[in-house]
């Protein structure tokens, strides 16, 4: 309507102004406001097309969203009728389903028994599935009895009831129609997880808070869910049974520590005392597990005497390399090893004897070489963390092994820490030192080095034999010289290899070039007779050997 109006009054207008513009042409030519009341209508008539415009895009964009609906109800109905299948199949097993919740302790053996019912008229052949190996059906009528026994069950007992599969050795069990039997179940696992956070700054914030230190332990022990599948000769199930471990904490009885380097074989021999003697001859067999599959580990008897049998485990373990640590904090591995009884005593290892925590500390390894007597300095590079550091290094022997700097520091972020390593052995072969880097403020490991050092014997200059009497309490005065090899006066130090035998009674001396001097030494008293060889390292002000005595002690 509205649009047929504007129209009719554009028609009149115009015919309106040619009229009069035939009798007032002046007056219309002159007249700028009578062109002025027109120009508005005129402008009108661009209305009707905007509209037009805006009425078919509206119509086009409903359409694409009937379009869009439909296509998304047509996917919804599609998505049901997948689904639907398998929905009615998870609530037709919930009802044959039956829950049984197991509280298992590492190495332990869990028994209990299923009923299961043939509802069948007629004769069933019942496989029994299960996909986990720590679940296992007890086919054995010798083993159900001991089981039944161990825990009291007073339930009905039947001798060869199970059939094993040929082709997978599945177990597999006849029901006569309307039957029910019970099925012995033993669950055993020789699987400890453990779980062990980055120590770095961040973590700690985190792990410091309860709700984290609650979903820490969660990690830790985790719960696992076990279906047993009862099938049928249709190979539909009649039966399931849903089993619930709860793992619960394990008795540790010994714990052991060793440090390794990387990328090498650990091969460690623990010897055992004669425990366990229940057979005639005084001889145990013993069996032993690892909770770690890539550990070799067995027990060998090793007979001393009639009284005494020790029996030392061997343990082969593989370390790998340490630089898959971030912000080089150390991995730990943990092993757990169960000692089962000997057979006498539990024929079918449902308990462990004793459990054994193996700790191996991949530690990055430097090799050192040097001589005994001879102050030596080394480099090792420390890289910081994801925040600053207050640190300190500790060393294995503080006697032999010098740090710099041996005070409280500061490890920058992401930085980079030079630690120099004065090595001064006094033994020579080769030994283990260990350097650990520590936060003094949240005490945890920040880095750790596992010093190979390969010390070399000394060339001998001089050597002399001391007697010194065995008096019960007094200790005896010696003295040997030294002569200056060099022309100018020098500072000297004296050291040995066995400062609780020998005291020096000036540690530090200086003499002039050529000069000769007298060292006084005081012999520690012994109790015992016997012989001991002492080394005295005459070294410079830098502290590298000049000279090397060797005194043979006699004590009588």
């Amino acid at each position: 309507m509205c649009v047929s109006l504007s129209i009719l009054v554009y028609l009149y207008t115009e015919e309106q102004a040619a009229c009069e513009c035939g009798r007032h042409q002046c007056h219309i030519m002159s007249s700028p406001a009578k062109i002025a009341e027109t120009q508005p209508v005129k402008n009108n008539t661009v209305a009707p097309t905007c509209l037009l415009s805006m009425s078919g895009q509206l119509q086009e964009g409903h359409r694409a969203e009937r379009v869009q609906h439909s296509r998304d109800l047509r996917v919804i109905e599609a998505y049901r009728e997948r689904c639907k299948t398998q929905e009615i199949t998870n609530m037709l097993s919930q009802a044959i389903t039956t829950k049984h919740t197991l509280y298992a302790t590492l190495g332990t053996a869990e028994f209990f028994e299923f009923v299961l019912k043939n509802p069948f008229n007629v004769s069933q052949t019942v496989t029994i599935e299960c996909d986990d190996p720590e679940l296992s059906v007890i086919v054995k009528s010798e083993e159900w009895r001991y089981f039944k026994d161990l825990t009291k069950t007073l339930t009905p007992l039947e001798e060869e009831m199970f059939h094993l599969k040929e082709s997978t050795l599945t177990p597999q069990v006849y029901l006569r129609p309307k039957e029910s039997v019970h099925i012995p179940f033993k669950y055993q696992t020789f699987i400890c997880g453990h779980n062990f956070p980055l120590q770095d700054t961040k973590s700690l914030k985190i792990s410091r808070s309860p709700q984290m230190a609650q979903k820490h332990l969660s990690n830790t022990i985790q719960t696992k869910s076990i279906k047993v599948l009862f099938r049928g000769e249709d190979k539909k199930p009649l039966a399931i049974c849903q089993v619930d471990v709860e793992p619960t904490p394990h008795v540790v009885d010994q714990t052991f520590r060793f440090y390794h380097p990387e990328l090498t074989f650990l091969k460690k021999a623990i010897r055992l005392p004669a425990a366990w003697d229940d057979t005639a001859d005084g001889s145990a067999t013993l069996h032993v597990r690892c909770s770690d599959p890539n550990v070799i580990c067995h027990t060998t008897s090793l007979v001393i005497n009639q009284l005494y049998p020790p029996t030392p485990l061997q343990t082969t373990a593989v370390v790998e390399d340490s630089s898959a640590a971030k912000d080089g904090t150390n991995v730990l591995q943990i092993l757990s090893l169960e000692l089962e009884p000997p057979q006498a005593g539990d024929p079918w290892l449902a308990s462990p004897a004793q459990i054994w925590q193996v700790y191996v500390h991949y530690l990055q390894r430097m090799d050192l070489s040097c001589v005994c007597g001879t102050l030596s300095w080394h480099s090792l590079v420390l890289h910081g963390t994801q925040a600053i550091r207050r640190v300190k290094c500790y060393t294995s022997h503080p006697l032999e092994l010098q740090v710099d700097p041996d005070e409280v520091f500061a490890l920058p972020a992401q930085g980079v820490q030079d630690i120099r390593v004065g090595l001064r052995a006094v033994r020579p072969g080769s030994r283990f030192f260990y350097l650990n880097v520590v936060d003094v403020d949240t005490r945890q490991l920040v880095a750790s080095w596992l010093l190979c050092i390969t010390c070399r014997q000394p060339v001998i200059s001089k050597a002399f034999e001391i007697n010194v009497p065995v008096d019960g309490g007094k200790g005896s005065n010696k003295k040997i010289s030294f002569t200056n090899p060099y022309s100018s006066s020098r500072i000297f130090n004296l050291r040995t290899d066995r400062p609780d035998l020998l005291q020096f009674k000036e540690e530090q001396f200086q003499i002039g070039g050529g000069e000769l001097y007298t060292i006084g030494l005081r012999f520690a008293p012994s109790q015992n007779p016997g012989m001991e060889e002492i080394l005295i390292f005459i070294n410079d002000k830098q502290d590298k050997n000049e000279d090397t005595y060797c005194v043979r002690v006699q004590y009588r």
